[in-house]
């Protein structure tokens, strides 16, 4: 399923987040890779069109297709994917609220990835000749998408670590821990420490190279634990340093140094 003739867009719906609470998502992941620089975290966030409204599992992006816009998610998750010629898909990361959903605008390239909605996700779109305009005169700007393009391919080399030498509980402790330090870092986690998840224990499987059968039974050794309490498409974090202990965690990889 693709974005075209999904995208609604969300001006007033009551379901809904205001748009201010958006651009505070984007803002606050900009300071993160550029501390200090409010006026052009205010300028990019400016730029964004929408809200728009996607259901689950629709293509933001499909690979090759040339960058016509800059596309930021604003809520919800998404995964990065390679789809084989035997129909078989991969996921190869995961995109969080602030965070681009491709890099192809820093280089005027195609399309590297497949992009896709996990659970119901809302996206904001950037026209890259304004984006083009903006960094002319505040170039700091591209620096910010520089420096969230190595977050990304950090946190893509930290899942290739999991499916070559971490066990199933330390495979799924170490997503978990990196989707909430991602969603904690943008506001997007409630005070008791629940958060969105939405991925199936099919989806966790393919992600992290497990079956169906071990992605259950690693679900309850840690709810047993006491480390996380898991429902339908939530997660609460019960206690995020055993967890991280399990995972040898360390958030320094989604960090600018």
């Amino acid at each position: 399923m693709t974005t075209h003739g999904l995208l609604k867009e969300n001006n007033r719906g009551s379901s809904d987040r205001p748009h201010n609470t958006y651009t505070f998502v984007v803002t606050r992941r900009f300071l993160q890779l550029l501390p200090g620089r409010d006026h052009e975290a205010a300028a990019l966030a400016a730029l964004i069109e929408g809200p728009f409204q996607l259901p689950s599992h629709s293509d933001i992006h499909t690979d090759g297709r040339p960058a016509s816009e800059a596309v930021v998610l604003l809520e919800g998750l998404a995964c990065q994917y390679r789809l084989l010629d035997s129909a078989r898909r991969q996921m190869v990361g995961f995109i969080t609220p602030g965070d681009f959903c491709d890099f192809g605008f820093l280089s005027n390239s195609p399309v590297r990835q497949r992009v896709m909605t996990l659970g119901p996700a809302t996206i904001g779109r950037i026209d890259l000749a304004q984006l083009g305009s903006l960094s002319n005169s505040l170039p700091n700007i591209i620096l910010a998408g520089m420096r969230a393009a190595s977050i990304q391919h950090a946190a893509a080399q930290e899942l290739i670590v999991s499916l070559g030498t971490r066990d199933a509980q330390q495979r799924l402790a170490h997503l978990l821990c990196e989707i909430y330090t991602r969603l904690s870092d943008v506001g997007c986690v409630e005070a008791d420490g629940k958060f969105d998840f939405a991925l199936t224990q099919s989806e966790l499987g393919e992600a992290l190279g497990l079956s169906n059968v071990h992605v259950n039974r690693t679900i309850q050794q840690l709810r047993k634990q006491n480390l996380i309490a898991m429902s339908r498409s939530k997660v609460t974090m019960l206690n995020f340093a055993g967890l991280a202990k399990i995972a040898s965690f360390s958030p320094a990889y989604l960090r600018v140094h």
